[in-house]
């Protein structure tokens, strides 16, 4: 009895600890040509004309700022080395899936023999949400970073997305030139 016991409590925790926690996955993708010599990291974000004024574009602004000073970058007013710039968006598109869909006899699930399954198809619309990162040198224009990140989302609001965005562009910086990877960050409370 008391073995049994025992072996229950184990199993039950072994089950618990095996389940993976709920988080959000990103596709991110890198190109740079950064050595990791770089001395030089003040940066100032460029906005274009239609972000100069835009109170979203400055909350993201604030985002992206606190990501680049965690490695390393320095935000300046006046003088920087490198240029930050900023696009996002989101994209609704049509997702499809097909499912197993169990089939029993005419009269339901408990008075007749099950059949077999069928299909069906579920047809949602989902939102893609993306954010890209470039940085390049103030002296020459030359482009040393850019990260792209993009998730999939059954909410259109941008704004619940953007944090683990750009977290994720930030995940493994300066990341493997050429690359893309998949990020899973868990969900924030």
């Amino acid at each position: 009895m008391k073995r049994s016991l025992i072996l229950g409590v184990i199993a039950i925790t072994a089950l618990l600890s095996g389940c993976a926690a709920p988080g959000v996955t990103s596709n991110v993708t890198v190109f740079h040509t950064l050595t990791g010599a770089e001395t030089n990291k003040t940066y100032m974000v460029e906005a274009t004309p239609e972000q100069s004024n835009n109170l979203e574009f400055s909350s993201y602004v604030t985002q992206l700022n606190q990501e680049l000073q965690h490695r390393g970058f320095t935000m300046v007013n006046k003088d920087p080395a490198l240029k930050v710039s900023l696009n996002y968006g989101t994209t609704a598109t049509v997702a499809s899936s097909l499912q197993p869909t169990p089939f029993y006899g005419p009269y339901g699930f408990r008075h007749g023999p099950y059949y077999g399954s069928g299909w069906t198809t579920s047809v949602d619309t989902v939102f893609l949400h993306e954010a890209q990162v470039s940085i390049s040198r103030v002296a020459d224009g030359k482009a040393i970073y850019t990260v792209r990140s993009r998730l999939l989302s059954a909410n259109p609001e941008l704004s619940l997305s953007m944090e683990y965005l750009l977290d994720s562009a930030f995940q493994n910086f300066p990341g493997k030139n050429g690359t893309t990877e998949t990020v899973t960050l868990p969900i924030h409370q």
